[in-house]
């Protein structure tokens, strides 16, 4: 218990080492987690983009390019049986520098035209942000000079700590933005918090969002009829947990701090968007995936509870 507090406020930033193992067990679960965050589906035979977009309202590379040809249903089998040859090749490990490119491609071009613009949303961009880094840290490690290479990450932990760096990037924008949208000011997030009451309108709106588009019986009724009132009757309550949501999202970086700290800060995260999911109904599964997997790293604290790892505060990992 010395070590993790210890840890918890030690600067770590760039210098953890992660075993081998852990880098199989994160890159077996990114690579489902990539599978359903592209194709929607537990099923990979059913697998279908659409062919029609508005390429002027178009997001993403589908704006850049007419991609509707890939939403044709012939296109959208042989990109997908290629994404699940390439998760395969990626999760055993190989051909890394050249999965990942093609993964991040295939996702920006899938992700894209699926929010182009009927359904758009955000939810999968995670996804595609880390692989990206994951591309961008195996592109460095190629043709990065020797003696850096000699000093740097090894293969794993690179990977890893660049892929974090990607998913901060998401929560520390996410954060700013509402800060910088609702006024700025001098104290991060306080204009925001102060409007936070307003927001019962966004929840009722996305309560009937589903009967607005195609008639369908609004779900959640209750549980965001009880966040509604909640806020109107004690706004004060409902502003204090909102804005802890929000100075996590800005602090999301302090998981690149050092093992605990990502351990915290991740738990953190993920609660915040089981409460989002709670009274809102808006899913963020890719979100708390990719948390689970590079933040909270269960398997690890597993197996130091088991006493197969331990670590010290200067985060220098070993097997026992």
């Amino acid at each position: 218990m010395k070590t993790f507090f210890r840890t918890l406020f030690s600067n770590q930033l760039g210098r953890i080492r992660y075993a081998p193992w852990e880098w199989t067990v994160m890159r077996i679960g990114f690579a489902i987690t990539f599978w359903f965050a592209t194709w929607h589906t537990w099923r990979p035979w059913a697998v279908n983009i659409h062919d029609h977009y508005d390429i002027e309202r178009a997001n993403g590379l589908p704006s850049l390019m007419d991609l509707s040809w890939a939403g044709q249903p012939v296109p959208t089998y042989v990109i997908a049986a290629l994404s699940l040859v390439l998760l395969v090749i990626y999760a055993a490990g190989r051909w890394k520098l050249g999965t990942t490119w093609v993964l991040f491609l295939i996702q920006a071009v899938v992700g894209g035209i699926h929010s182009s613009p009927e359904g758009s949303h955000h939810a999968t961009q995670v996804v595609a942000l880390v692989m990206l880094g994951q591309a961008a840290w195996f592109t460095w490690e190629r043709f990065r000079p020797r003696r850096l290479a000699e000093s740097g990450l090894d293969s794993a932990s690179g990977a890893i700590f660049w892929s974090q760096q990607m998913i901060c990037a998401g929560y520390v924008i996410s954060a700013v933005s509402k800060w910088v949208n609702s006024g700025g000011g001098i104290i991060p997030g306080a204009k925001w918090v102060n409007q936070l009451p307003n927001i019962a309108v966004q929840f009722e709106k996305n309560r009937l969002q589903a009967f607005y588009d195609n008639l369908e019986t609004p779900i959640s009724t209750e549980t965001n009829q009880w966040a509604i009132e909640l806020l109107l009757n004690r706004p004060g309550l409902m502003m204090f947990f909102l804005a802890l949501g929000f100075y996590i999202e800005l602090l999301a970086f302090l998981t690149l701090f050092n093992r605990a700290s990502a351990l915290v800060v991740g738990i953190g995260l993920m609660s915040l968007h089981a409460f989002i999911f709670t009274i809102m109904n808006l899913p963020f599964y890719y979100f708390e995936a990719v948390d689970f997997l590079f933040f909270v790293n269960l398997p690890f604290w597993g197996a130091l509870v088991l006493g197969k790892v331990r670590f010290s505060s200067s985060e220098k990992l070993a097997t026992t």
